[in-house]
């Protein structure tokens, strides 16, 4: 974007500042006062620029200070916090979490992105047996343990949280620390449904191919099902229950 947009005839430099942001154009600025009033289209374009360099400065800088101490945790649902990192470096280590209960699509989703991006994906678990007798919610009561394995080693690690799926991640900040003293990275926690989609589209994000059949939010085969409240997501989860977290952000 180099001094800004074209329509900008003059700014005051006393206020501007700049953000850095691996794999995005050189440099973003804004000033606090213009002379020529921006369009709709470039405000927006400005946004979604400002989103992007933020997502991928917080994965940079976890790289660059932990490097493969830190790995992204991915559930294979919406693989955007996968190609962010993707982005950065090709050694970021990708990890899934097996409790034995996910869906064969989320599996081929894990083989998609290994041969997109030329890695091997990290599957740690399943740490017990698989039960046909499990109750809805016991395959999520089995998912901290498994990130405590896979994070045992590691200082940081990077999730795909966002503020507006639950009332719990609301106030989740994009870098903090999680209750064993590891970074925790959030890098698009402050992306929406729309942001998400609209990236997704423009990389050609690799798809979970239950998004094609209805369902909105992916979990264990054994407590997720296609939403039943059109206008909740994540109502598929759990459903009959009060619970909506599945516990590997709660600590």
């Amino acid at each position: 974007m180099g001094n800004g947009p074209s329509t900008v005839t003059s700014v005051d430099r006393s206020c501007e500042f700049r953000l850095i942001g691996s794999g995005f154009p050189a440099e973003v600025v804004y000033s606090a006062r213009m002379e020529t009033r921006l369009d709709g289209s470039t405000i927006a374009r400005s946004v979604e620029a400002i989103q992007l360099a933020s997502s991928l400065e917080a994965i940079s800088w976890a790289w660059t200070t932990f490097g493969e101490r830190c790995c992204v945790l991915s559930s294979m649902q919406e693989i955007v916090v996968i190609e962010l990192a993707m982005r950065v470096h090709r050694d970021l280590p990708v990890v899934f979490l097996d409790n034995g209960y996910h869906f064969d699509e989320t599996f081929d989703t894990v083989r998609c992105v290994e041969r997109r991006y030329g890695i091997e994906v990290q599957v740690v678990g399943p740490l017990e047996p698989v039960r046909d007798d499990i109750a809805p919610g016991g395959c999520c009561d089995l998912k901290p343990a498994l990130r405590d394995a896979a994070l045992a080693d590691r200082h940081a690690w990077i999730s795909g949280v966002r503020r507006s799926q639950t009332d719990h991640r609301s106030a989740m900040d994009l870098v903090t620390l999680d209750a064993e003293g590891r970074a925790k990275v959030n890098p698009i926690v402050q992306w929406n449904d729309a942001d998400v989609a609209r990236f997704a589209r423009s990389a050609d994000v690799i798809r979970n191919p239950l998004l094609d059949l209805g369902y909105t939010s992916i979990g264990c085969r054994t407590c997720t099902s296609v939403p039943t409240d059109a206008d909740d997501a994540r109502s598929g989860r759990w459903a009959g229950d009060e619970r909506t977290e599945c516990g590997l952000h709660c600590g």
